[in-house]
């Protein structure tokens, strides 16, 4: 039931894309070192982004590198 006095167009007529033309609705969750979150905030933050941007950068990089390697 919608709350009184909600937008009933929300999630629906209204969505956050943050500028992508693909939306983002898949997850994968990855234990790592607390070093290593440490340095990919740090990294982040240098680069004035996220983490997830950080992550889905390098997994997109990965794939392109495996996938040519198994072409040749």
């Amino acid at each position: 039931m919608a709350r009184v006095g909600g937008n009933p167009d929300f999630g629906t007529k209204y969505k956050l894309n943050f500028g992508r033309d693909v939306p983002l609705t898949e997850q994968v969750k990855a234990v790592v070192y607390p070093e290593i979150k440490e340095g990919l905030k740090k990294l982040a933050s240098d680069r004035k982004c996220t983490v997830p941007d950080l992550i889905r950068e390098a997994l997109e990089q990965y794939l392109a590198r495996e996938q040519e390697r198994n072409v040749s």
